[in-house]
This record gives C-alpha cells, sequence and structure tokens, in this order.
C-alpha cells in the first residue's frame, strides 16, 4: 500500500463530507472483520496511560467476539504490545501495537519493523530530559517510539508541539504525530492503515469485509484506508471524522457490540427451535 502524507486528503475533510449515521443503524454481520482501537475505544482514557482498568466484563465480550467472528478479531492500537497483552491476558486474537510497529498472531510475536534504533534512542533521550524540566507533561516510552502527555495541562499543548516540531524538523525517518492531549513521536512507515493492511492478509482475515471502529487522530488515515476498501468504519466520541458511522463512549460502542451478539444469539435460537 502506498501510503500519502497529506492527512487532509486522506481523512476525507471536504464540504460534500457527511455526518457520520448513528452507530444503532449498523448491523454488525457474523462473515466480517472485526478490527478494533483499544484506549478510547474499547476502554476509557484515564488521566495517565498505565491507569485505564479492563474488567472481566470486557474481556469476557472480546472471547465472544473472538468465537462469533471465527477468530477475525484483532485489536489496533497505539500502545506497545506488551502492555496489551498484559491488560487482555487472555485474548485470543491478533494484536497490533505501535501503530502497527509491533504484530502478535496465535500468542507468538512477528519480526518488528526495521527502525533506525541509534536516532529513536537520541529523541527518546531528549524527549525525557524535556519532561523532567516540566513535570506537567508525562513522557510514555514506546518500543518504536515516544508520547509526551498533556491531558492534565492541555495549557501547555503548544509549548509541546513546538518542542517537537524542533526536534524532528526535516527528519527523514521520524514524524510528528497529534493524538488526544498528546503529541507522539513515530517512524514515519508506521500507521494504523497499515496495519490493518497486513492483518487482512491472515487466513482468518483474508477476504471478509473488514469493520474498523477507532477514537483518535491516529485512527483517521485508517478510516480512510478502511473506506477505500468498501470496508465499514466506526468513530467513538466527538471530532470531525472520516468514519462512517458515529457512537458516543466506549461505554455506548461495547452497548453496540453485547447487542449485536445477543440478537445473533436468539437468531440462532429461533432457527434451532
Amino acid at each position: 500500500m502506498q501510503q500519502q502524507l497529506d492527512y487532509y486528503s486522506l481523512v476525507g475533510f471536504k464540504p460534500e463530507s457527511t455526518s457520520p449515521d448513528e452507530l444503532d443503524r449498523l448491523s454488525l454481520a457474523q462473515q466480517t472483520a472485526l478490527l478494533v482501537d483499544f484506549d478510547g475505544t474499547l476502554i476509557d482514557i484515564a488521566p495517565t496511560p498505565d491507569s485505564i482498568r479492563v474488567s472481566s466484563a470486557d474481556k469476557a465480550l472480546l472471547d465472544q467476539l473472538y468465537t462469533r467472528h471465527g477468530g477475525a478479531l484483532a485489536i489496533v492500537s497505539g500502545r506497545n504490545l506488551d502492555e496489551i497483552v498484559h491488560y487482555l491476558d487472555t485474548f485470543k486474537g491478533t494484536i497490533s501495537g505501535g501503530h502497527g510497529a509491533e504484530l502478535r498472531r496465535n500468542a507468538r510475536t512477528l519480526p518488528g519493523i526495521d527502525c533506525n534504533l541509534d536516532r529513536l534512542e537520541h529523541i527518546k533521550n531528549a524527549v525525557m530530559e524535556f519532561a523532567v524540566i516540566d513535570p506537567r507533561m508525562i513522557a510514555e516510552d514506546k518500543r518504536f517510539g515516544i508520547v509526551l502527555h498533556f491531558r492534565t495541562h492541555p495549557e501547555i499543548e503548544g509549548k509541546v508541539r513546538d518542542f517537537v516540531r524542533c526536534l524532528i524538523e526535516d527528519d527523514e525517518e521520524f514524524e510528528m504525530q497529534t493524538a488526544k492531549m498528546a503529541i507522539e513521536i513515530k517512524p514515519r512507515d508506521v500507521s494504523k492503515a497499515r496495519a490493518i493492511e497486513r492483518i487482512m492478509q491472515f487466513d482468518e482475515f483474508h477476504g471478509r469485509d473488514i469493520v474498523f471502529a477507532g477514537d483518535d487522530a491516529t485512527d483517521e488515515i485508517a478510516f480512510a484506508w478502511v473506506n477505500g476498501q468498501g470496508g465499514t468504519t466506526i468513530k467513538v466520541g466527538d471530532g470531525v471524522t472520516a468514519a462512517q458511522y458515529r457512537t458516543a463512549s466506549p461505554a455506548s460502542f461495547k452497548k453496540w457490540l453485547r447487542t449485536q451478539f445477543d440478537s445473533a444469539q436468539l437468531k440462532l435460537a429461533r432457527q434451532e427451535n
């Protein structure tokens, strides 16, 4: 896949763009491939990256969806892969971490991307020092990148953005990516769109229609790519988006998922009777 770097052309911010439909108008077919972001989509965003909560009901829902979709269920996240595995310790599906830099399938971690680790280490050290100087921000180290969070102090966004822009200005290998109350530095060739494209080559996903749900600016390139493949996209939360459907929160998204599962079970029971 050739990935364009013009964000606004990718996500379709055009005058003729229409608002997403409400999610309750969509039915989730059993034969689709279901790919879901983690923070802000499946799980509520927390003040700090390590203070999220994954309930036993969340894990049970994923187990049910994994069975219903014949294994064609994946988590596509910007978090480190090992963190997602930690939180979803019983999850059987595919997991993409680091915006596609890391991938796990059938409980086996696949080879990661090639990356200039020396340059990345230099960037990480500079970001860590910057976070020490101003403790209002939190530096989140990732295997193939680093994030500066300012959720508790949104007034410093300009300061963070200016620092990151100066740090990697004209860098050929790394780029700045905006997230919710955060600025991330990541390899240029890494995105959730590329992650989904790779996942769809696996046997359990191949040939299925795609349904992808996300909440953040980091998901918009993936929305655009999935739309281009004839798939279905779901935006969780507010904001301008290229997604076709919208729902208010992770809670409403999971309620819809459970409704789809319950409806399928009821239909099956009626057929058996």
